[in-house]
C-alpha cells in the first residue's frame, strides 16, 4: 500500500521521490528546518560566496539570473539588483507559450528592473517537433522548454565568462525535501538530468520517428563538464540563503508591477502567471502522468506553511482538480490536424477524458490565513503570442 503523508498531501509514487519518517514525508520533514535555522546567518554566507565570485570576474556583470517572467523571478531580482547591490545579466528562453499577461509581465521585469538581458528564440520548427516527442514518447510538453533553460544560462555563463549564475528555488528541496537547505546545493548536470529532466535524456528525443537533427540540439544539452570547470561556473539556489516562503513573497513584488493570473485550476495567480499551458494541457498531462494536479502542489506547500489544515486542503483539491481543460488550442498551435486531434484524445487521453468536458465549477471558498496573501489575478484575452521571433 503506498505510503501517505500525515501533514500534506503528497504520497507515494512521487515524481522526484519520497521517504518517509514515522508517517511524515521528507518535503515536510525538510521544510521544519524553515523554523530553526539561521536565516540572518545563512544570508551572510550567500554574500560570502558573492564576494569569492567577484574576485574571479572580469566580466561587467556580477551574475547571471535565468528568468521567464514569472513572480519567484521578480523576488529573485529585486534581492539580486536591491538587497546585494549587484550588477546581473538577465537570460530567458522563449519557449513560446506566453499569453499576453506573459509578455506584459516579461517586458515589465526588464523594464522596471532596467537590466541588460538576452533572449534566446529557439528554432520554432525543431522545438514543436522535439514538443511532439516528448509529448508521444513521455506525455509531456515541457520538457524541451526545460532542457533549454537549464542548460542555455550556463552555456552562456561559460562562454561570457561570468562564474556565478543566481536560481530562486531549488524545487526538489521545496517540495520533496532531497536536500538539506545546509547541504547548499549547487547547480550541476546529475541534478539537472535526474530531477529538472525526470532522467530523460536528449537521445531519447532522437531517432525512432523523431524529425530532429542532431547538430541542431546544441542548447538543449548540458555545456560539457570540463568547459564548466574551467570556466568555474556555479549556480545557486537562493532559496537556501532565504527562508522561501512563495505566496508571502510572490505577493510582495506585486508593488514592480507584476500581473498575477486568475487560473481555474488553482488558487494561485503567481507560479507561472502567462503561460497559455501550464494550468491547461500541462496540467492534464500531469494528472495522467503522476496521478494528480498542480494544485496539489500548491495545496501541500501551503499547508507546511500554515496557511490551510489537511482536511481544508482536502475538499479544495476535490473542487479544482475536477476544473475542465481545453486542449484543442494547443493542438492547434502544434499543428495537429483535427482527426490527429480526435486520434490523440481518445487513444492518449482516455485516463483523464472526464477533464475534457463540463462546466467550470464556482471559485471555491479560501480560508482567511490563505486569502490574505493571494491577490485578484487578471483574466488573459490572448494565448500562444508570438512576436515574431521575441518580444
Amino acid at each position: 500500500m503506498a505510503k501517505e503523508c500525515s501533514n500534506c498531501l503528497y504520497k507515494e509514487p512521487h515524481p522526484f521521490g519520497l521517504s518517509f519518517i514515522d508517517n511524515e514525508c521528507s518535503g515536510c520533514f525538510t521544510h521544519k528546518e524553515k523554523d530553526v535555522l539561521n536565516w540572518n546567518g545563512r544570508f551572510e554566507q550567500l554574500k560570502e560566496i558573492i564576494e569569492r565570485h567577484k574576485q574571479s570576474n572580469n566580466s561587467s556583470y556580477d551574475c547571471i539570473v535565468p528568468v521567464i517572467g514569472d513572480a519567484e523571478d521578480y523576488f529573485v531580482l529585486h534581492n539580486v539588483i536591491n538587497v546585494l547591490g549587484l550588477t546581473p545579466l538577465v537570460v530567458c528562453v522563449n519557449d513560446y507559450f506566453y499569453n499576453d499577461i506573459g509578455w506584459q509581465n516579461l517586458h515589465n521585469l526588464i523594464t522596471v528592473f532596467d537590466v541588460d538581458s538576452m533572449i534566446y528564440n529557439p528554432d520554432v520548427h525543431l522545438y514543436k517537433e522535439m514538443i511532439r516527442t516528448t509529448l508521444r514518447r513521455h506525455d509531456h510538453i515541457l520538457w524541451p522548454a526545460i532542457a533549454l533553460r537549464t542548460s542555455y544560462p550556463v552555456h552562456i555563463a561559460v562562454s561570457r565568462k561570468i562564474p556565478l549564475i543566481i536560481w530562486g528555488q531549488h524545487q526538489s528541496i521545496e517540495q520533496v525535501g532531497k536536500f538539506s537547505h545546509l547541504d547548499g546545493v549547487t547547480m550541476s548536470d546529475w541534478s539537472r538530468q535526474q530531477h529538472d529532466l525526470m532522467d530523460i535524456t536528449l537521445k531519447q528525443q532522437v531517432g525512432n520517428g523523431a524529425q530532429v537533427n542532431t547538430k541542431h540540439l546544441n542548447y538543449y544539452r548540458y555545456p560539457d563538464i570540463k568547459k564548466v570547470s574551467q570556466a568555474e561556473v556555479t549556480g545557486i539556489y537562493l532559496s537556501n540563503y532565504i527562508r522561501w516562503d512563495p505566496l508571502s513573497q510572490n505577493q510582495l513584488i506585486l508593488k514592480y508591477g507584476f500581473l498575477p493570473e486568475y487560473q481555474s485550476a488553482t488558487y494561485d495567480p503567481y507560479e507561472r502567471a502567462g503561460s497559455s499551458v501550464y494550468y491547461h494541457i500541462h496540467d492534464l498531462l500531469k494528472q495522467k502522468r503522476v496521478g494528480y494536479r498542480k494544485i496539489l502542489d500548491h495545496l501541500s506547500r501551503d499547508i507546511r506553511h500554515g496557511y490551510l489544515e489537511r482536511e481544508q486542503a482536502k475538499l479544495l483539491y476535490n473542487k479544482f482538480s475536477e476544473q475542465p481543460i481545453d486542449v484543442k488550442p494547443f493542438f492547434n498551435w502544434l499543428g495537429m490536424t483535427k482527426s490527429g486531434q480526435q486520434w490523440f484524445i481518445k487513444h492518449k487521453l482516455q485516463t483523464v477524458a472526464h477533464l475534457l468536458n463540463g462546466e467550470l465549477s464556482e471559485a471555491s471558498v479560501l480560508p482567511s490565513r490563505l486569502t490574505k496573501h493571494i491577490s485578484m489575478g487578471c483574466q488573459s484575452d490572448k494565448s500562444y503570442i508570438s512576436f515574431g521571433k521575441g518580444i
